[in-house]
């Protein structure tokens, strides 16, 4: 009994692969929104999201395939985005949370246009991942840099 125990708090301390990938999916989903928020499924802005998950989460192009498909899915279900920055906030280090602020502004960006509601959602998740106005604009700002440097 006593083992058991000890088994399910250690379960509990070690992140699982299947929070890892509800994680992988709650960003995704974030990126997605942020993607179709402006009523235009851009490529420029699916290939950008596509680099972004590849190199975020070390993926295959098949496993970046998949799981943008998943987050459309999850986009269409959802009601709320605080279900999934709950998530994020409960697993991810401030400094991770800002990161994948900075990847929303490069999607932002990536069709040379930031449509209001691009930056309205975006200011909107980083106010869920209790981030603030100079945490925003600093992620603004190293996303026009490696935006800038990639191109």
């Amino acid at each position: 009994m006593l083992q058991r125990l000890k088994q399910l708090l250690s379960q509990e301390q070690q992140p699982s692969a299947s929070n890892e990938n509800d994680l992988k999916l709650a960003a995704a989903t974030l990126m997605f929104e942020l993607v179709r928020s402006d009523g235009d499924v851009d490529d420029a802005e699916i290939q950008q999201m596509q680099a972004i998950l590849h190199s975020q989460f070390n993926l295959t192009s098949d496993e970046v395939t998949i799981l943008i498909d998943e987050a459309k899915s999850s986009a269409e279900d959802a009601i709320s985005l605080q279900g999934f920055t709950r998530q994020i906030c409960d697993n991810w280090s401030n400094d991770q949370r800002m990161k994948l602020l900075e990847y929303l502004w490069m999607l932002a960006f990536a069709d040379d246009y930031i449509d209001s509601n691009e930056r309205h959602l975006v200011r909107k998740v980083a106010g869920l991942l209790y981030l603030t106005d100079r945490q925003i604009n600093v992620a603004r700002e190293n996303a026009k840099r490696e935006l800038a440097r990639n191109h």
